[in-house]
């Protein structure tokens, strides 16, 4: 077989193994989201080992890229597709993390059905974002900010309507257990919020992949908002 073959093959499997991994991680919010709907928190333990399952599938890509770069001796754009793949796998784990402690969350405070129909809300809008970073890298040469910029949005809305209610629940919490229920919630849907940072990581990775150039496109959104904002004015 070919060298440029054995390259072609070495690269498909590393995008073939990132893409496992969005995979099982989209699994892993979709059973979440179906306890937390239905209340049937029973197989929360299940759900929480599956998050083993994939901190083993990133700890495995890493030591498949890396060994792969060696073998290779894989250079420009081949090289970076691997180091971002790398990157990319560490935010998708992060993000399979909240989950996780989300659940642990439910598990261990039983919240009422209005944090939980709240908290679902975000849950659905991350799993649309895994969705979105699976079309990211598998169309890394394709420029895909639009989407993910009205994502992130679309998560930081969502979060900020859910942290002021939690606030005014807060002060008016009448019990100390009541009162630590609802600041708990209130990590759980930073928690949430954080994976629109991931989102935003990931866009950055795939510029680079692209490009060769890290980009840091929340500055480029605050300059575009602004200048949006200043025309409107005007």
């Amino acid at each position: 077989m070919s060298y440029n073959k054995i390259l072609e093959r070495d690269l498909e499997e590393l995008k073939n193994n990132l893409e496992e991994m969005i995979e099982e991680t989209k699994i892993q919010y979709a059973e979440t989201f179906t306890a937390l709907r239905s209340g049937e928190l029973n197989d929360a333990l299940l759900i929480i080992q599956h998050d083993q399952i994939i901190n083993n599938m990133q700890n495995e890509f890493t030591s498949t890229a890396l060994w792969k770069i060696a073998k290779q001796q894989l250079v420009a754009k081949d090289l970076r597709l691997a180091v971002g793949g790398i990157l990319i796998s560490r935010e998708i784990e992060r993000i399979a993390d909240y989950s996780k402690i989300v659940l642990k969350f439910f598990v261990q405070y039983k919240p009422t059905r209005k944090y939980i129909n709240s908290i679902v809300k975000m849950f659905q809008t991350v799993i649309d974002m895994l969705d979105i970073i699976s079309h990211l890298f598998e169309n890394y040469q394709t420029d895909g900010r639009e989407h993910v910029f009205a994502l992130e949005a679309e998560l930081d809305k969502q979060f900020h309507t859910l942290y002021a209610g939690l606030i005014k629940d807060l002060r008016k919490s009448e019990t100390d257990e009541e009162a630590v229920e609802i600041a708990e919630a209130m990590k759980q849907a930073k928690n949430l919020e954080k994976a629109g940072d991931h989102l935003i990581n990931v866009q950055e990775i795939v510029t680079f992949i692209r490009t060769g150039k890290f980009e840091e496109i929340i500055e480029m959104q605050e300059i575009l908002e602004e200048t949006v904002s200043s025309s409107e004015k005007n």
